[in-house]
């Protein structure tokens, strides 16, 4: 696959997962930008290890990281991420508080579902469709549907008896 259609499939995607980051259509815009020239720079060294929309988010949640260090603003942990991201989803409310105990809560919880519906639900998180979910678990793109809306009502339900709910 050349440059140009990695582009083409992956520009979505990627715009996508850092508007859900920054929640500015400009600066995801122009993060987009910085993520592309980088990963056509270093495509020579991409080794396959990973799925190129995989890197690409990784590219990508770099660039981000360096945006906030160059505007002096703090770094997320992975943990705030997560919160973040659940928020972004509308699996929980804007004003949270904690994104750290609120992500501890959400490890907690994710933690009592088997490996695939986990690993399903932080996928969707990240921006991959249901069919990419699919493939990457090993199963059909209506069962990846099934497994992330399930873990997703769960995590709701128990979210809300811990005040933290959408609605």
């Amino acid at each position: 696959m050349d440059f140009e259609e990695i582009y083409g499939r992956y520009k979505q995607d990627v715009f996508n997962y850092l508007y859900s980051l920054t929640g500015a259509h400009d600066v995801a815009e122009e993060l987009l930008a910085e993520t592309f020239f980088r990963a056509f720079i270093g495509l020579y060294a991409f080794r396959g290890e990973s799925g190129i929309k995989t890197w690409l988010f990784s590219i990508a949640r770099h660039v981000f990281y360096q945006h906030l260090k160059k505007n002096k603003q703090a770094i997320p942990t992975e943990d705030e991420t997560l919160a973040l991201l659940c928020t972004q989803s509308g699996l929980i409310q804007p004003d949270f508080g904690d994104g750290i105990a609120l992500s501890e809560l959400v490890n907690q919880l994710l933690g009592q579902k088997d490996e695939r519906s986990r690993r399903a639900f932080s996928l969707r998180l990240e921006g991959y469709s249901f069919r990419e979910i699919g493939e990457m678990l090993g199963i059909s793109e209506n069962s990846a549907r099934v497994l992330e809306y399930r873990t997703r009502i769960y995590l709701q339900k128990e979210l809300r008896k811990e005040g933290y709910g959408n609605g």
